[in-house]
């Protein structure tokens, strides 16, 4: 699939997906969406991906649903959705992409280079990691125009900065810039404009070079425990480091702390 409206591309086992239409600041129009769902599930199918990196060109990361533009919009211009239309809309087109991307067996980093609001806060709280520069600011901005999220906020924002900030912050839709961001946890790492990109990628380089059957049985082990009691969570625990004690990674490892050198993992 030739990509229009975003940039994809794998190196070194790093795949980066940008969205493209600085114009519209990366507002999410249907050809975006399909192209996003693409080039996931070009990821999902290649062993060779170890990380993903997700960002925006341009001066923003997205500013949403692109609800105004022309005739691709997620809505017609100046026609009010038809609600049933509207659920069955994001139930097949925008659902599939934030739990593609919150299931994606592999670490997620949000490159957050500017505002993230509505939709784009969803993608970048759907991802595992985030790093941002001090242009970037956050906002659960749907109860501005009298809605909720449809995108997964509601779930991934408690989970991140607990129930009494996230309330807050989806209550009033309240704009969180860089700094307070940061402290809040929303942004793990802050660095400045001209650092974003070479701080991203030494994180995504460093997760390329570690062991991917670790990397994703812990992954996995995160994100199942959150909806488990301590007892489940401690028997896929085990499980998952029999799984890893038998893998060719584990003796890499073993060898190289021995040799003292650093071990080269094949995902084997």
């Amino acid at each position: 699939m030739g990509y229009t409206t975003i940039e994809f591309t794998k190196e070194r086992g790093i795949a980066t997906m940008a969205l493209n239409r600085p114009q519209r600041m990366n507002a999410i129009n249907r050809t975006v969406h399909e192209e996003m769902l693409d080039a996931l599930t070009n990821v999902k199918k290649d062993d060779s991906v170890r990380v993903l990196v997700l960002t925006g060109r341009g001066r923003a990361f997205c500013a949403g649903g692109d609800f105004k533009g022309d005739k691709d919009s997620l809505i017609k211009p100046d026609q009010l959705p038809q609600p049933k239309n509207f659920v069955k809309m994001y139930r097949a087109e925008i659902q599939p992409f934030i739990l593609g991307l919150q299931n994606l067996d592999v670490p997620t980093i949000a490159m957050v280079n500017g505002p993230a609001y509505g939709m784009g806060f969803d993608f970048a709280l759907a991802c595992d990691m985030r790093i941002g520069s001090t242009d970037a600011r956050f906002c659960a901005a749907w109860t501005r125009r009298a809605i909720t999220t449809a995108g997964g906020a509601t779930w991934l924002l408690p989970r991140i900065v607990g129930l009494g900030k996230a309330t807050e912050l989806i209550f009033f839709a309240r704009e969180v810039k860089a700094e307070e961001a940061e402290r809040l946890g929303i942004l793990n790492k802050l660095v400045t404009p001209d650092k974003l990109e070479e701080e991203t990628m030494a994180w995504a380089t460093e997760l390329a070079k570690g062991p991917p059957i670790a990397l994703r049985l812990s992954k996995m082990n995160i994100y199942r425990g959150l909806e488990m009691d301590l007892q489940a969570a401690l028997d896929l625990l085990a499980t998952s480091q029999g799984i890893a004690l038998s893998t060719e990674d584990y003796k890499e490892a073993a060898r190289a702390f021995r040799e003292k050198r650093e071990a080269v993992f094949k995902g084997e």
